[in-house]
């Protein structure tokens, strides 16, 4: 099953560049269209000054024809299809052309016959040209009346291309800044924007990480609603939590009086001569204590987790279990060695820490022959803390790992203890988030290993840690 990544930062992001890069291309659609009509306009005031001047010198002689005094000095006028043409003319007919025209002739746009009147339009020119035209009427007093001529200057739409796209490229390195703006004010917005979400994940990650019991800190309206609703969450299972391990305390204590009558009981058949019922009842006894301690250190466990209100030195824990265990085992021998680094404090009930670790030392005293090793671990690159705990015992049998830790279940009979020892040290480590391991120690014998997860690191010391590893002390 693939899981879809939902990032609501992602998806706002994606969406303002969308949004911006749809916005900057119309933005430029815009500007060409709003910049080709600018042009034009230009070219179209160029063409009118150069109308001026050639209606200004139109004039008719004695003959009744027309000529041209001083006609637009443009160079354009002068190059065979040249881009810049004019004609002159009277009743539909063109009697005078620039030189750009050659021998050919422009479509009239059908000018009124009003003075100054005159039309602005688009027509086809030389070779099937696209031409901007403005066509102007004069009136000419002569000897035999009043006369009518037009003039047409028309320019090719081509010339503007040129401009158009300079125009344009001198355009789009402001475009792209102004859109590079704002997606840095998108990215600016949204970092700012998502700050107080940010800051809530902090609080409730240091509702794992330490005794945190609500969440601090003043947020935007939208979001400190859900704020006291979580806070008021907290509280209701804070609560809950107090009520239960009460319960789990009050338990232990009622059942403390019923099994020491049992016991009693058991001696005084003993002392009777009914040996075989008082062992009976005694080991019995000995079983319903262990299954009562184990779940209530597994409750316990659980309550603490949940809350993880204790801090822990593991290095001092470690040491004082290590030399409680050299005391118990005078008679074997046994050395002891431990490689902890200082400074590795966890966010755990020291009473949890010390059972786990106890345990299994303990287990490692027993079965152990001569020698046992604590090792911690809290490496930077590792996600876990692990501690390692070996002996030179006889080790597992095959296939013995599930056995050795289910409920009550013993691999030999003859070492002294309940079996429930690895199952509740099982139980607590699996109630903090971490996992045991088992398998054969370089040793010889069995080796355990403690997974719990580095967020229970309350302050790693770094390179003291780093420094302290490898430094064996009994």
């Amino acid at each position: 099953m693939t899981v879809t990544s939902f990032s609501l930062r992602r998806r706002m992001l994606l969406g303002s560049v969308v949004a911006i890069v749809i916005a900057t291309i119309l933005a430029g659609i815009g500007i060409d269209a709003i910049s080709g009509l600018a042009i034009r306009a230009l070219e179209l005031s160029e063409i009118e000054d150069e109308m001026r001047l050639l209606l200004g010198s139109i004039e008719v002689n004695a003959s009744n024809q027309l000529t041209i005094d001083e006609g637009p000095q443009d160079p354009r006028f002068e190059l065979p299809n040249g881009g810049l043409y004019w004609q002159v003319g009277r009743g539909g007919n063109v009697e005078l052309r620039s030189q750009s025209l050659w021998d050919q002739g422009l479509p009239w746009l059908q000018a009124t016959a009003a003075k100054g009147g005159g039309k602005v339009n688009d027509l086809v020119g030389p070779n099937g040209s696209q031409l901007l035209a403005v066509e102007r009427s004069i009136v000419i007093s002569t000897a035999s009346g009043d006369q009518t001529v037009n003039a047409l200057i028309a320019l090719d739409n081509a010339q503007l291309s040129p401009v158009k796209w300079r125009f344009f490229y001198a355009m789009a390195p402001s475009l792209a800044v102004l859109m590079a703006a704002l997606l840095g004010a998108v990215i600016a917005f949204l970092r700012y924007g998502f700050r107080p979400l940010d800051k809530l994940s902090v609080e409730l990650l240091s509702l794992r990480s330490r005794p945190a019991r609500k969440i601090s800190g003043r947020y935007p309206d939208e979001i400190q609603p859900l704020i006291d609703n979580l806070n008021a969450l907290i509280a209701s299972r804070e609560a809950q939590l107090i009520e239960a391990r009460s319960r789990a305390g009050d338990l232990a204590h009622g059942l403390k009086t019923p099994l020491a009558v049992l016991e009693a009981t058991a001696r005084s058949l003993a002392d009777g001569g009914q040996v075989t019922a008082a062992n009976a009842i005694r080991d019995e006894v000995w079983r319903m204590d262990a299954q009562v301690k184990r779940t209530l250190a597994e409750a316990r466990a659980s309550l603490a987790a949940a809350q993880l209100s204790g801090r822990v030195d593991t290095h001092a824990v470690l040491s004082k279990l290590v030399s409680t265990m050299h005391k118990l085992s005078r008679d074997k021998d046994m050395r002891f060695g431990l490689e902890a680094p200082q400074g590795v404090v966890i966010a755990m009930d020291e009473s949890d820490f010390t059972n786990i670790a106890g345990n299994l030392l303990d287990n490692a005293r027993k079965w152990g022959n001569s020698q046992a090793r604590v090792r911690l671990t809290a490496e930077t690159a590792s996600p876990v803390i692990v501690l390692s705990i070996e002996d030179d015992g006889p080790g597992l049998p095959p296939d013995a790992e599930k056995s050795f830790i289910e409920r009550g279940k013993r691999l030999d009979e003859s070492v002294r203890g309940t079996g429930f020892g690895l199952a509740i040290a099982k139980d607590i480590i699996e109630a903090y988030g971490g996992e045991l391991h088992i398998a054969r120690s370089g040793l010889g014998g069995l080796g355990v290993e403690v997974h719990l997860p580095k967020r229970l690191i309350v302050t790693d010391a770094g390179d003291d840690a780093a420094a302290g590893e490898g430094r064996p002390s009994a």
